[in-house]
């Protein structure tokens, strides 16, 4: 016990120093870690004897926390060990590794999800994609980094696909992570340290509706006896651009159309970026090590929007043009430090510390004329926002016989949503009546959570895994425009997992039941109004409502594998959930305005099912076809149900489900082909993701539709050697316009909107190159 205090002494010890140096928001130990690996250390490395690399015990990944979803280690690339790792897991466990997720040239994390099984991607136009599973966004699908939720406002986008090692999806929650999963769980598992010198460049070059984009991207790292070390760094601008049609329109009792306009609408977006994530790892001894790794992003962003209206039927909308310009400036910054120490008897500790910010300063100017041409409104809105959070969280996992291994731990964290909006108006001769505003708001979540969670194995066929956690929310929302609204809340839940290997044969069946919730955002709390040019009942103000409570979610599924070969399998796997105090939208009337906001109404249903097909055609054929190509074939459905009782069917589903999602794709390896005087192999292949969209209904008057969306894409890449590589990806091929429709009982009339986005094909060149 003293050997065992020594150890945790030195490595507090150590961690106090280590945030010593990171400073209280963590920038100074980006650009400590920066100074130091960037400069000193690679002369070290160049010094390193082979004697000592082969001394030093290997590394553990820096991001890559040992308590990963079923406790499952992937070491090393390939299809194989993806599999391996998936038939290892007791719980329904998908790993998609890093040579998958970078095959394509994807320079975006959302478009390499696209094409993960059991995923779907929407996008939002100029709000960005929208991450699914079982078809549910959201909020519903739990996002994790290296183990750990991200917080509010974390964006996806800001971590580049080739700063991931690899990404695990779980279909059922886990006590070891929160269980704000009640679709289930994306754990995007970043690089470690480097075990060796590595030196890495891409370049990039693309297009979508003739707006460029240029990248660049440097992955470095290195090793000296006991301390390793990595540093990424992106450099990207990127100019976007959304154009499409409003056709909004109202109609009476009779069904005859007496107020009817278009909207030509061009949202755009020109924006630069620089990205940091330096990492490193301490060997304090044997059994102990010290980590940390940060992510930074500092991005400029000038956009808006403009509109032109055109008048058709019955009175004219009070704008005929209005032009939006916008300058954003944000800055993202994520920092953690790791602790763990391995005991002689198997143990394990581990202590975490983290801290985010993110932080958003806007400037909006907005410009408002009439059908005749005069100037009606000129607007100013200054806002400065800052979402910033603490976590803290422990962990020890220990064999309690041959068959238990017992895991135990706790998590702290607060998250915290400030922000301060100036809207100034100047008064028009006939213009639209000013409207003045000092807003103040302030959302605070905290959570603490325990759990306990036992992985017994039974016999050689039967694996489970039975924990508990318990967890309790507190939400707290303030402002100089509405009362203090202060809530509590705990939610208890027991998790099952169970593995059965079918005695005489390779297969699989799993089964999981567990508990889980959703929490409500800072921003779905913070009663700040959004508002909406020529404000409507299909175009609302945006409202957060400050009495919202938690989701709550018992959630069953179940999963059958077959494998057929090393890299080849089928799977069918289906699930169940039932969700308590579901959140909606609600539409009112307000002061004059039509506003949205969430609401908690009743009870929802969801079900579904997905199905998968992973063939390798060379192991298949074996040798039964020596000339067999170097093929593989891959193929995904998911169909996916839901009901919210307190809605009136038919179409009664959740507003954010996506019913079917389908992929579609194949894999040539690389093979040599013969060409006169071209060197080096050649690989290629392809995808077709479909997602479909559909009616529903969600309230006794409303309706929204989403048209369904096909993305084919292609890519071909030459090696023409060992340290480089050419990669061309042609993506959205065949870049359907992506049309939403909204439909409001309201006011004796029957308004309708729709909204019709035109999208683009995407062109991208890489150039990869090993230094």
């Amino acid at each position: 016990m003293n050997s065992i205090l020594g150890r945790m002494k030195n490595g507090v010890l150590g961690v106090l120093a280590v945030i010593g140096v990171m400073g209280i928001s963590g920038v100074f130990g980006v650009f400590g870690v920066l100074g130091v690996s960037g400069l000193l250390w690679p002369a070290l490395a160049e010094a390193q004897s082979e004697a000592a690399v082969v001394a030093t015990p290997a590394q553990p990944a820096v991001l890559a926390p040992a308590a990963t979803l079923q406790r499952v280690e992937v070491q090393g690339d390939g299809a194989a060990n993806a599999l391996s790792a998936r038939r290892e897991s007791v719980g329904a466990l998908l790993v998609v590794n890093r040579d998958e997720l970078l095959r394509q040239g994807d320079t975006r994390l959302s478009d390499a999800l696209r094409r993960v099984p059991g995923i779907s991607v929407v996008s939002q136009g100029s709000r960005g994609p929208e991450i699914r599973m079982s078809g549910l966004g959201g909020g519903y699908t739990q996002i994790l980094l290296n183990g750990e939720p991200v917080p509010p406002g974390f964006s996806l986008e800001s971590i580049s696909p080739e700063a991931i090692e690899r990404i695990e999806v779980s279909r059922s929650a886990s006590v070891e992570q929160s269980s704000q999963a009640i679709a289930g769980s994306i754990n995007i598992v970043t690089r470690g340290t480097a075990r060796q010198a590595q030196r890495d460049l891409k370049l990039g070059l693309g297009s979508q509706l003739e707006q460029p984009t240029v990248s660049a991207d440097m992955q470095l790292g290195d090793r000296d006896g006991g301390f390793s070390w990595g540093l990424g760094l992106g450099l990207a601008h990127e100019r976007q651009l959304w154009p499409m049609l409003l056709d909004q329109q109202a109609l009476d009792a009779q069904g005859l159309v007496v107020q009817a306009y278009r909207t030509d609408k061009r949202e755009y977006d020109r924006s630069n970026r620089l990205t940091l994530s330096p990492r490193a790892t301490w060997t304090l001894s044997p059994q102990q090590t010290l980590s940390t790794d940060h992510l930074l992003r500092l991005s400029r962003s000038k956009g808006g929007a403009i509109d032109d209206r055109y008048s058709s039927v019955g009175l004219p909308p009070e704008q005929a043009h209005n032009d939006l310009a916008l300058d954003i400036r944000a800055l993202q910054l994520r920092s953690r430090l790791n602790w763990s120490l391995s005991e002689v008897d198997g143990s394990k500790w581990e202590l975490k510390l983290g801290y985010t910010r993110l932080q958003r300063d806007s400037n909006a100017q907005y410009e408002g004329y009439d059908f005749s041409g005069r100037w009606i409104r000129d607007a100013q809105v200054d806002s400065l926002a800052v979402d910033q959070g603490w976590s803290l969280a422990g962990r020890h996992r220990r064999a309690l016989a041959d068959q238990h291994s017992l895991s135990t731990g706790w998590d702290a964290e607060e998250n915290r949503r400030s922000e301060d909006r100036l809207q100034h108006e100047n008064p028009l001769p006939g213009g639209l009546p000013v409207e003045n505003l000092d807003e103040i708001y302030d959302a605070r979540i905290r959570r603490l959570a325990f759990f306990v969670q036992d992985e017994i194995d039974i016999s050689k066929a039967w694996q489970a895994t039975l924990g508990l956690r318990w967890e309790a929310l507190q939400t707290i929302s303030s402002g100089n425009v509405f009362e203090t609204v202060n809530k509590r809340s705990s939610v208890l839940s027991p998790v099952l997992q169970v593995l059965w290997r079918v005695p005489a044969s390779k297969d699989q069946l799993r089964m999981g039941l567990a508990r889980s919730y959703k929490a409500p955002t800072p921003r779905e709390l913070t009663p700040r109004r959004f508002v909406a040019n020529n404000n409507s009942p299909t175009t609302p103000d945006l409202q957060g409502n400050p009495d919202l409570l938690p989701e709550l979610a018992w959630g069953l599924d179940a999963g059958w594998t077959h494998p057929l070969s090393k890299s080849s399998l089928l799977s069918l796997s289906g699930y169940l959930k039932r969700i308590e105090q579901v959140i909606v939208s609600e539409l009112i009337y307000q002061n004059g305005h039509w506003v949205e906001r969430r609401a908690n109404q009743g009870q929802a249903w969801v079900q579904g099912v997905e199905l998968e097909a992973k063939l390798s055609v060379q192991e298949l054929l074996g040798s039964a076809s020596p000339a067999a190509p170097a093929l593989d074939l891959r193929a995904n459905l998911g169909l996916n149900q839901s009901r919210v009782k307190a809605v009136p069917g038919p179409d009664n589903r959740l507003a954010q489900q996506t019913p079917l999602s389908l992929n579609l794709g194949f894999d040539h390896r690389p093979v040599t082909l013969p060409l006169a005087g071209i060197a080096g192999s050649f690989s290629w292949g392809g995808n077709l993701n479909i997602t479909t969209g559909g009616l529903k209904r969600l309230a006794v008057d409303r309706w929204a539709d989403k048209s369904s969306n096909a993305a084919l894409d292609f890519y071909a890449a030459w090696k023409p050697e060992k340290q480089s590589q050419w990669r061309l990806s042609l993506s959205n091929l065949l870049h359907p316009d992506q049309t939403t429709q909204r439909r409001v009982l309201a006011e004796g009339l029957d308004h309708r909107l729709e909204e019709r986005l035109q999208t683009g094909a995407n062109l991208r060149l890489l150039w990869e190159r090993s230094l």
